[in-house]
């Protein structure tokens, strides 16, 4: 199918942004935080993304087929990036493809993002054409389904709130861990990195342990005493919660401790009445996806990168 881009009828701005809420509730924010709190989250994101008053920094695009219309893009562009923040275009995948990497190319944009619902089906259906790099994953657990797996699975741990000397030794791992991140995904350098990493994480938690709504835990192998790790939880009443970050020293890697926090942390939170939790994996972390899929999460949202696809050039008679 021929496929081109046309101008977003300013009169059907309004309808979309209602469908765009609903669209954030039942596909992202309901999901993780419930059906009152999502729908709530729901309509501050589109309020912040697609104000009420029309569009800043981001743009929407009808598409059509041939002379009908047959769906529309909701884009961005960014340090070469274009990114498509959602879509809903009845055409086959292949065709929104081409048109998408055209319409990268003629704005000079290198690399394709998707900002992934992934039951949104047109954004499913070109992320299963394949080529991508996987940059997070945002998963989600029912607590209210039980907790799954098998308390034999691993060795238990204990979860013990931080005390300072351990906050202090945690913040500097988190620091650098999303240093790594940022020149793995972004291409930094560390000297560029740094400050963001630091700049990041003090928004996170401007009162350190103290921090609203944040629960820091030092992971402990309830044999030995040892503390093997850390965990950072976020809360987000009503009946939800986040694990931020899970982290275990090298040398407690790959004996099932990260199995056993995740199942303990999951414990603390139903024994308060948290019915979903959910969880960010930065990176195409493959052994921890494949963890938090086997303890019964579910993918809700996810990040994904494919470079632009160059012209082919035509050689013909000369």
């Amino acid at each position: 199918m021929k496929l081109q881009l046309t101008p977003f009828p300013a009169s059907a701005y309004a309808a979309w942004r209602e469908e765009q809420v609903e669209r954030r509730r039942e596909w992202q924010f309901g999901p993780l935080c419930g059906e009152v709190r999502g729908g709530i989250l729901a309509r501050l994101a589109v309020d912040e993304l697609a104000p009420a008053e029309g569009l800043s920094g981001t743009y929407l695009e009808r598409v059509l087929g041939g002379e009908d219309v047959v769906g529309w893009l909701w884009l961005s562009r960014a340090n070469g990036d274009l990114i498509v923040l959602d879509a809903d275009v009845a055409a086959p995948a292949a065709d929104l493809l081409a048109l998408l990497e055209c319409h990268a190319r003629a704005g000079k944009s290198t690399t394709l993002v998707l900002d992934l619902m992934v039951q949104a089906p047109t954004m499913s259906a070109l992320s299963a054409l394949g080529g991508y790099e996987t940059t997070s994953q945002t998963l989600l657990s029912r607590l209210d389904d039980g907790i799954t797996g098998h308390e034999e699975e691993g060795p238990p741990v204990l979860l013990r709130p931080m005390t300072s000397d351990s906050y202090h030794a945690y913040r500097r791992i988190a620091i650098e861990g999303m240093v790594g991140e940022m020149c793995r995904s972004e291409g930094l350098s560390e000297g560029q990195a740094l400050p963001r990493a630091q700049a990041e994480l003090a928004a996170r938690l401007p009162d350190g342990l103290h921090t609203e709504r944040q629960t820091l835990f030092d992971v402990i192998e309830a044999a030995n005493g040892a503390r093997v790790g850390a965990l950072w939880l976020e809360h987000r009443p009503p009946l939800a919660a986040f694990i931020c970050d899970l982290h275990l020293i090298p040398v407690a890697r790959g004996r099932g401790l990260g199995r056993s926090a995740m199942r303990a942390v999951a414990a603390w939170c139903h024994s308060r009445g948290v019915g979903r939790l959910g969880l960010s994996i930065l990176g195409s972390n493959e052994a921890a996806c494949g963890l938090a899929i086997s303890l019964g999460y579910d993918v809700v949202v996810k990040s994904l990168r494919r470079p632009v696809a160059p012209v082919v050039a035509v050689a013909g008679p000369r």
